[in-house]
C-alpha cells in the first residue's frame, strides 16, 4: 500500500468512527436488557454500565439520533411492556420511516463502533458519591466517558480488550478542606471550572442522585432499581451540556449522605451554584432543572431516607429556592423517573403550531353539580413518556371529556409525545397546563425579595415564557398553581396568569379575587386516589363534598388515572349518589359555566 493509499485509508476510518453520522447512516439499538445479562452479576457493574451508555448516548446524540437503549419495563393497557420499544415502533412508522436500525447488545463493539464521540474517560471517586455528579457534568463539557474508581466493570472492558484512557481523575481530590463537606467542595469545584467559567447550558440543570447506596442504612453501594437510579436520564442533559448536582435544601440539618459537614453547608452551596447559574444566562431566561429530591433514599423523613422533613414540605422547599433564581422543574420523581433516549427524541420534529378542537359552547348554568377531573401529574417529562402507553391507550379515552394536564414544556425534552397525542386526540381529549403553567414553579416567588436571593422581578419574564409554549399548543388553561409555604396568590400576579390562561385557573391556595379580566380561579376541592378494586368507596369520597346549594363546581386532582378508571367511577357517582346531578366536564366548559356563576353572584 503506497503512502497516498495509506493515507487514504486513514481519513476513511477517522470518518467512519466520527459521532455525528447524519441520517444515511444505520440508527443503533442497543438492547442494554440483554447486555446486563453478561456483564459481571454484580449491582455496581450493572449500575456503573448504564452510567457509562447513558453518557455515550448523551455524545453520540447531540446533533441527531444515531444510538438507542432498549432498557425501561411499564405498565400498559395488556400487562406491561417495553416503553423503548414502543415508541422506537412508533418513530418507525413516522420520524424515522427511513432509518435503518441495527440491533446490538454487546457493550464493548458499541464503543468501538462510537469510539469517535467521546475522547476518553473521567475516573470518579465511590469515596465521595457526588463526584459522580461531577463526572456527568464533565462528560457533556468535556467529551468523557465516566467510570467508577476499581469498579468491576473496569476490569471486565479491560478483560475484554478495551483500551481505557483516563484523561480526567477525581480520585482523592476533595476532602472537605474548603467546606468542611468533601461533597460540597467537590461541587465548588465544578462551579468555578464549568459554571463561572460559561462553560454550561445557560438554561439547563440536572438535579438527580448522586452514586448514593439504594439501600440507605446499608453497607457498600448497592444498586438494586437501576430504573430509579436516574441513570437513564442523563443522556439528555449530558448531551445538552447540563450542570448536575444534589444538594439537601434544609439550612436546619444535616444531610444523611453527609452528616459531618457543618450545617446548611449544602443549602449554601447550591445556592452559590443557582447564582452562578443565574449569572450565565443573565435573568433572560428560565433555567429547566430536570430531576427531584431522592425523597425515598435521602433528605426526607420518608423510611430510612434519614432527614427530618417531610416528603411534600421538602419539595416545596426545593421548588421555592429554584423559584427565587428564576429556575423551573422538570420534576422526574422517584418511582416514575426512567426516561431513556430523550437525547435521541429530543430532535423529533415538532409542527410551527399545534390546534386543539374548537371549545365547546357551555350548556346553559343549571343547579347541577359539576366536576373537572384533572388528570395528573404530568409536569415531569418521564412521567409523561413512560406512561402513555397505559393511560392514552386506554380503551375507554374519549367516553367521557377529560382535562389532560400535560406541561407543555416538556415539549422540549419528549416533543414526539407532543405530536402523538394531538394527532390521536378524540373530542373528549383536551390538554391544558399543570403545575404551575409551563413549567413547575411557585410563582409568588417570582417578586418581592425573593428569599433574598437579590434577584429583580421576573413576572414579566414569566408571562412572556408561558406565552410562548401556551401559543404553540393552543393552552388557554393552567389547571393547578402550587405555591406550598407561600400563601395565596396576590391579585398582581392573578392578572399575570389571565394573560396567558384567560380561560382559566385551578389553584392549590387561595387568591385574592375569583374572577379577574373575566378570568375565572378556582381551589382545587381535593386530591383523590382512586383504585379498580375501591371505586364505590371512590364514588363516596367524592359525593362527600358535594351539598345541597346548587350549582357547584368542583375540582378534583387525579394523578397518573386512566380512562377507565374515570369512566366506572362517574358510573358509581350516577348508581350511588344520583341526587348530586353530577355533571363531568370538560375544561373549558367548566370554566366558562363557573365564569357564569361568578357574574351571576357577587364576587370575588
Amino acid at each position: 500500500m503506497n503512502n497516498n493509499t495509506n493515507y487514504l485509508f486513514v481519513i476513511f476510518a477517522i470518518l467512519v468512527s466520527l459521532c455525528a453520522y447524519g441520517d444515511d447512516y444505520p440508527l443503533v439499538y442497543f438492547d442494554f436488557k440483554e447486555t446486563l445479562t453478561q456483564l459481571p452479576q454484580d449491582s455496581v457493574s450493572q449500575y456503573d454500565a448504564l452510567k457509562l451508555v447513558s453518557a455515550l448516548q448523551g455524545l453520540a446524540n447531540r446533533e441527531s439520533p444515531q444510538l438507542l437503549i432498549r432498557f425501561l419495563e411499564a405498565e400498559g393497557p395488556e400487562g406491561f411492556l417495553n416503553v423503548d420499544d414502543y415508541w422506537l415502533e412508533k418513530m418507525q412508522r413516522g420520524w424515522l420511516c427511513d432509518r435503518t436500525v441495527s440491533r446490538t447488545s454487546s457493550l464493548t463493539a458499541l464503543l468501538k463502533q462510537f469510539s469517535g464521540c467521546f475522547q476518553g474517560y473521567v475516573l470518579w471517586d465511590p469515596a465521595v458519591p457526588a463526584t459522580s455528579n461531577i463526572a456527568a457534568t464533565m462528560c457533556g463539557v468535556e467529551g468523557l466517558l465516566p467510570i467508577r474508581m476499581n469498579s468491576p466493570l473496569l476490569a471486565y472492558l479491560e478483560n475484554c480488550g478495551e483500551t481505557i484512557n483516563i484523561r480526567e481523575n477525581l480520585t482523592g481530590m476533595f476532602t472537605g478542606a474548603e467546606t468542611g463537606s468533601a461533597k460540597c467542595d467537590a461541587y465548588l469545584w465544578a462551579k468555578r471550572r464549568y459554571l463561572d467559567a460559561g462553560k454550561c447550558n445557560p438554561a439547563l440543570m440536572a438535579f438527580y442522585i448522586d452514586a448514593y447506596t439504594q439501600r440507605p442504612g446499608q453497607s457498600g453501594f448497592q444498586y438494586p432499581d437501576l430504573p430509579n437510579s436516574t441513570l437513564a436520564n442523563h443522556d439528555y442533559f449530558i448531551s445538552q451540556k447540563a450542570f448536575f448536582f444534589d444538594l439537601l435544601v434544609w439550612p436546619d440539618e444535616l444531610p444523611m449522605d453527609d452528616p459531618n459537614q457543618p450545617m446548611g453547608t449544602d443549602r449554601d452551596t447550591l445556592t452559590q451554584i443557582l447564582r452562578a447559574q443565574y449569572k450565565i444566562n443573565g435573568g433572560k431566561s428560565f433555567t429547566t432543572i430536570g430531576g427531584f429530591v431522592s425523597w425515598d433514599l435521602k433528605y426526607t423523613s420518608h423510611g430510612q431516607a434519614g432527614g427530618k422533613h417531610d416528603p411534600v414540605p421538602t419539595e416545596w422547599e426545593y421548588v421555592a429556592l429554584f423559584s427565587a433564581y428564576n429556575a423551573i422543574l422538570d420534576a422526574d420523581a422517584l418511582g416514575l423517573v426512567c426516561l431513556p433516549n430523550a437525547s435521541a427524541y429530543c430532535h423529533y420534529p415538532l409542527k410551527k403550531d399545534y390546534k386543539q378542537h374548537s371549545r365547546p359552547q357551555p350548556p346553559p348554568l343549571e343547579e347541577k353539580t359539576y366536576v373537572l377531573i384533572y388528570m395528573g401529574d404530568y409536569d415531569s417529562a418521564a412521567w409523561l413518556s413512560r406512561n402513555i402507553p397505559r393511560i392514552w391507550d386506554d380503551p375507554a379515552r374519549g367516553s367521557l371529556p377529560a382535562a389532560w394536564a400535560f406541561n407543555p414544556n416538556l415539549s422540549d425534552r419528549v416533543p414526539y409525545v407532543f405530536d402523538h397525542v394531538f394527532t390521536t386526540a378524540s373530542l373528549n381529549d383536551w390538554f391544558i397546563a399543570g403545575d404551575s403553567g409551563a413549567g413547575y414553579l411557585n410563582p409568588n416567588l417570582l417578586q418581592g425579595n425573593r428569599l433574598d436571593s437579590g434577584l429583580p422581578d421576573a413576572l414579566t419574564l414569566w408571562e412572556e415564557h408561558n406565552k410562548r409554549y401556551y401559543d404553540r399548543f393552543d393552552y388557554s388553561i393552567t389547571g393547578f398553581v402550587i405555591n406550598g409555604f407561600h400563601g395565596a396568590m396576590p391579585l398582581n400576579i392573578q392578572e399575570i396568569y389571565t394573560r396567558f390562561s384567560p380561560d382559566g385557573v385551578g389553584m392549590q391556595l387561595g387568591f385574592e379575587k375569583s374572577l379577574v379580566a373575566e378570568t375565572p380561579f378556582i381551589r382545587h376541592t381535593s386530591d383523590i386516589y382512586p383504585r379498580l378494586e375501591t371505586i364505590s368507596t371512590t364514588a363516596d369520597e367524592m359525593a362527600g363534598f358535594a351539598i345541597k346549594s346548587k350549582p357547584q363546581f368542583l375540582v378534583f386532582r387525579w394523578i397518573l388515572q386512566t380512562p377507565t378508571t374515570m369512566k366506572k367511577v362517574h358510573e358509581s357517582l350516577l348508581a350511588r349518589h344520583e341526587v348530586h346531578d353530577w355533571v363531568f366536564c370538560d375544561p373549558y366548559s367548566f370554566f366558562a359555566l363557573y365564569r357564569d356563576y361568578l357574574r351571576n353572584r357577587a364576587y370575588p
